[in-house]
């Protein structure tokens, strides 16, 4: 555990009137911050920061972007093991420090409201945050994870005041807050009763799992409303006043603070997931909506193979990422995105980023690589699928402005849509088509040139689901998914045997672009797409979260000399193919130094612990194979980016800085949020929606046999279902904590929770 080394370094950081230079001085001393606006997080969510620190670099964005109002310090383990005990009255903090004198001489926090102390304390064993409220001595509450608390210099919403160190000292480290703990608890036992609402007499026996950071959430939702909190539960009005008659006017709705159990009396119990959805709250977003037991897991290469690493985080795809227009990068990709956006005003940024690095990823083909610690070459090929509405969102432009730059440079390096897998693996072999004599000279010459990338080469494809249709319903085409699911890990060399005779690829590099719908991704594709890998090895792109329609252009730009000179100068730079004779000999590849293997190795775990499948809520089947190429994905991209900096140089080859790979992985984790939202989307469009509306039919069914219960075999039978999905069904409900198991005679049966009895 790191401990601040100057005494006194957080009242220096504390002292100063600009929350920049407080919140940077923070970080350095090792505290996960977050920017305010007023007193609550101006970000939509900060669950991120609670395992995390912010960069410097995402730090300084927040005040760039005037999110900076205020600063705020991350309690728990991420600052250190970081406890503040926050006292909101004139008598607590007394109190506190007669009782233990000396835990009170540590670094303390007058709050903007006058009224208040915040104490700082490192502990060695973290508690739970707890809090007693309208205590004789006012609010008390310790912070400690899932909590974050206002810093110096920061100004009280209401008060216009500057919360300011009080007591000059350092942070004290201590052992435990066991003692302190518990006389908090003793308020809430004394405490008189004060409403007339009381928690439901029975229970559900089943043992709650809901992860305390959405029960956090959902609390800090309902205390917008009118609301009182005794003891673990907090009392508001329902979530569903629509059924009330007269609207909920004495409010009956209760959350427990422990278990994060909700019940109404007129509604009764209420699940977490349909709180969640009702107050706008993304469990996702807090890393689920149950907690997770992570497993020990085991990174293995060449080098270390079987050798045990701490747990990764298992963390949702970050929604509190920088904007992915605002991530640093290399010119010229900075200027294409740039030129691309203000000409396709209404195509998301997402697209036109994504587009300029396939068109890098085309122009170096196979000349440069990287050797992974366990034991492959990593060539910077990639496969990209946008995937939008039709219309709305205008992606074909991202598609065909990529074409206009692409075709002006190296037009060569673009290859035809295959007809047939026989065709198509004749033109990744080089070989002239057969009309070839036919083509006008300057056809002939670009085809010509081209034999010499054959296999490495760039393959453009609009409505990219007709190709995937083709794929699974036509004959002719049988045999092409494979090739292509072949040529994604570029091959040295493979063959095959036709009727015109053995054809020969060797040294692919094959990258392909595509749009498409969701619709017709949907009707074009199976499960079997997904757990084969075809999907997987594509980049699913879909609009960014805070996709914004740019202004219209009053007329046409053509692109910037930087791009197309710089596409080609990239080209052309690298090692070039050699004709002779007849044939062509494939070019050389540099081999790219990278210094980033362990944050490599850091990445790839902390994606294959999301695939767990021991975890309570198992990612879905479909993204685990996203999942498992992310980080190969993410080495490509940096290799990318590096090739564009080692053009701004005389290096004999290009090196992956840590810049390189931190651009990388902040867009890759913009990738990684991407496959989710299409997950949403195909999921709302089909086969999800089907699910819950039987989920609802199992639940119902179930509720209405009443307090005897339902036995398994009734409920397929009365819904005309399989018992394999009937029982599927009943096992989500468990988890959901609608229905509980029970033996009705000798067969298993199924009981609502509500009808459950002490």
């Amino acid at each position: 555990m790191n401990v601040p080394q100057s005494s006194l370094s957080i009242v220096m950081a504390s002292q100063t009137d600009d929350c920049l230079q407080a919140a940077l001085a923070y970080h350095k001393l090792d505290l996960s911050v977050l920017p305010l606006k007023g007193k609550r997080p101006a970000l939509d969510t900060w669950a991120e920061y609670q395992t995390r620190r912010a960069s410097e670099l995402e730090i300084r964005r927040w005040a760039k972007d005037g999110l900076l109002q205020n600063v705020g310090i991350v309690c728990g383990e991420v600052s250190n093991n970081l406890v503040v005990i926050d006292f909101d009255g004139l008598g607590g903090y007394g109190a506190f420090a007669a009782l233990f004198p000396e835990l009170a001489q540590s670094c303390t926090v007058r709050t903007g409201s006058g009224q208040g102390m915040h104490l700082y304390l490192y502990v060695d064993r973290l508690p739970s945050t707890v809090k007693a409220m309208d205590t004789p001595v006012g609010n008390i509450e310790l912070r400690a994870a899932g909590s974050q608390v206002v810093a110096p210099p920061s100004i009280h919403p209401v008060t216009g005041n500057a919360y300011t160190v009080e007591k000059e000292l350092a942070i004290r480290r201590v052992g435990d807050l066991d003692a302190v703990v518990n006389w908090i608890e003793g308020f809430k036992a004394d405490r008189p009763e004060k409403s007339a609402w009381q928690p439901p007499r029975h229970m559900p026996s089943i043992e709650s799992s809901i992860n305390p950071a959405v029960i956090n959430a959902i609390a800090d939702r309902l205390r917008q409303r009118r609301h009182h909190e005794r003891g673990d539960w907090l009392n508001c009005s329902c979530i569903y006043p629509e059924r009330h008659t007269n609207g909920d006017r004495h409010p009956s709705f209760g959350l427990n603070l422990q278990s994060g159990y909700s019940f109404c009396y007129r509604c009764g119990t209420i699940l977490a997931k349909n709180v969640c959805e009702v107050l706008g709250i993304d469990p996702q977003q807090y890393g689920g909506l149950v907690m997770q037991t992570p497993s020990p897991v085991v990174v293995q290469s060449e080098s270390d193979r079987g050798i045990p690493t701490p747990p990764a985080e298992l963390t949702p795809p970050p929604q509190a990422l920088p904007p992915i227009g605002e991530i640093p990068l290399p010119d010229w990709l900075h200027e294409y995105t740039g030129w691309a956006s203000r000409i396709g005003n209404q195509t998301p940024v997402i697209f036109h980023q994504a587009a300029g690095i396939w068109q890098l990823a085309v122009a170096i083909a196979r000349r440069l690589y990287v050797t992974a610690p366990w034991g492959v070459k990593i060539w910077p090929n990639l496969y990209m699928m946008f995937v939008a509405d039709t219309t709305f969102y205008r992606k074909t432009t991202a598609f065909k402005l990529a074409g206009t730059v692409i075709r002006e440079t190296i037009p060569h390096m673009l290859m035809p849509t295959p007809g047939s897998p026989e065709r198509f693996q004749e033109a990744l072999s080089g070989k002239l088509p057969g009309n070839y004599k036919e083509l006008t000279y300057a056809q002939q010459e670009l085809l010509s040139k081209a034999r010499g990338f054959a296999a490495q080469r760039g393959l453009f494809k609009d409505e990219v689901a007709g190709l995937f249709g083709a794929f699974n319903r036509k004959d002719y085409m049988y045999g092409m998914k494979d090739l292509v699911m072949e040529l994604y890990d570029c091959p040295d060399y493979s063959d095959k045997d036709t009727q015109a005779g053995l054809t020969i690829v060797e040294n692919a590099a094959l990258s392909i672009l595509g749009v498409t719908t969701p619709a017709g991704l949907s009707a074009a594709t199976s499960q079997a797409d997904w757990s084969n890998g075809l999907m997987p090895r594509f980049l699913l792109l879909t609009p960014e979260l805070d996709y914004e329609e740019r202004p219209t252009l009053k007329k046409y730009e053509p692109p910037p000399d930087l791009v197309v000179s710089g596409l080609k100068q990239l080209h052309e730079r690298l090692p070039m193919p050699v004709q002779e004779g007849d044939t062509w000999q494939a070019p050389d590849a540099l081999e790219v130094d990278a210094h980033c293997w362990d944050e490599v190795q850091a990445y790839s775990s902390r994606l294959r612990a999301n695939c767990d499948p021991h975890r309570e809520t198992p990612l879905d089947d479909r993204l685990k194979g996203v999942y498992g190429r992310l980080h190969v994905q993410a080495v490509k991209l940096a290799m990318i980016l590096s090739a564009l900096d080692w053009m701004k140089t005389g290096d004999e080859k290009p090196t992956i800085t840590p810049d390189n790979w931190q651009q990388a992985e902040l867009l890759t984790e913009h990738w990684r949020a991407s496959a989710h939202r299409l997950l949403e989307q195909l999921d709302r469009n089909g086969a999800g929606r089907d699910e819950r509306h039987q989920q609802d039919r199992v639940y119902q069914t179930i509720r209405e046999a009443g307090a005897g219960g339902i036995g398994l075999r009734d409920v397929y039978r009365r819904l005309n279902m399989k018992a394999q999905d009937a029982r599927n069904m009943t096992q989500e409900l468990i988890k959901a904590g609608l229905i509980a198991p029970v033996q009705i005679g000798s067969a298993e049966g199924y009981l609502a929770v509500e009808h459950l009895e002490n």
